[in-house]
């Protein structure tokens, strides 16, 4: 923290608008220099609470003292007010302009990315996380976090390249990889899907995506059976992925799916009261639709054959 207080302050200096040390007493202190020295001298003793309203009224006596901003995203960022945190940053920045400060742009750049990021405003995440992606090429937490934002901004061909990226750098980072995965299985892309959310599920296997990484992986095998795939090999995964992706989330709104395709694969296999179960089940979430009248016709012919 010192070191950015140190940094913070020099930007102040460079601006002309406010020193650490007291004015000469023959020169007029610029507005709004006292209440800086105040912030700063609050932030020294990490005393967040008086730095954040000194800062904001240097800054409003005088707009020029742009480090200001930039010590208000390192408070707000230590109070987790995310979008306070982002704005400052952002505005440090625009401030700053062509000004040759490498290190405290790319810190900027990257703390305003992801504290956008986590305050869901993910427009004005996108274009700081690409900056500090572009800046720094071997950040995966980066790449993570912009391909999460791109996902939720609706542009998934560029969240599966930044997905790519990240599991690249951080291979062992769960995330990535069950994201990517997801991307690559709404696009048909079968080939892609099931060996990064099979490896999304080793990584985390009880974790908050778990129950869907099943279902798609589940999903494919179903799809590659109908395909004509190996029955003897591909029931098995159909059944442990559907039966966890059910066990997972019974009430989601593809549980029914997953029920029925159960209740297929167990009257392929003859296992009538397995089938049974599973199309009653079904039917108890989905009575009605196309697949329905088929369930009910399954029923009536295991319970033909007991």
């Amino acid at each position: 923290m010192n070191k950015w207080l140190t940094l913070a302050a020099a930007f102040a200096m460079v601006s002309g608008n406010a020193s650490a040390q007291e004015p000469p007493a023959a020169q007029t202190e610029p507005p709004g220099a006292a209440d800086f020295r105040a912030g700063e001298e609050a932030f020294k003793k990490k005393d967040i609470d008086s730095a954040i309203p000194a800062f904001e009224k240097a800054l409003a006596a005088n707009p020029s003292l742009f480090g200001g901003h930039y010590y208000l995203g390192l408070a707000y960022k230590a109070k987790q007010n995310w979008a306070k945190c982002g704005d400052n940053f952002s505005q440090f920045l625009q401030k700053l302009g062509d000004q040759k400060a490498p290190d405290q742009k790319a810190g900027a750049t990257r703390d305003a990315g992801l504290c956008y990021f986590r305050a869901e405003a993910f427009d004005k995440a996108i274009p700081m996380l690409q900056k500090a992606a572009s800046g720094n090429a071997k950040d995966g937490d980066i790449q993570n976090a912009l391909g999460i934002a791109l996902v939720r901004a609706n542009r998934e061909p560029e969240a599966e390249a930044a997905f790519s990226k990240a599991i690249e750098l951080k291979p062992e980072t769960p995330g990535p990889y069950y994201y990517a995965g997801m991307i690559n299985f709404k696009r048909k892309e079968f080939d892609k899907a099931q060996p990064r959310l099979t490896k999304y599920l080793e990584l985390e296997p009880s974790g908050p995506f778990a129950p869907d990484a099943h279902f798609q992986i589940g999903s494919i095998a179903y799809q590659q059976v109908e395909q004509g795939g190996d029955r003897a090999t591909l029931f098995p995964v159909v059944k442990e992925h559907m039966t966890k992706f059910v066990e997972g989330k019974p009430n989601a709104p593809q549980a029914p799916d997953a029920l029925y395709i159960l209740g297929w694969v167990a009257a392929q296999e003859e296992a009538n009261d397995a089938a049974k179960g599973y199309f009653e089940r079904f039917l108890q979430l989905r009575p009605d639709g196309p697949q329905a009248e088929e369930a009910k016709r399954f029923i009536a012919e295991l319970t033909r054959q007991e």
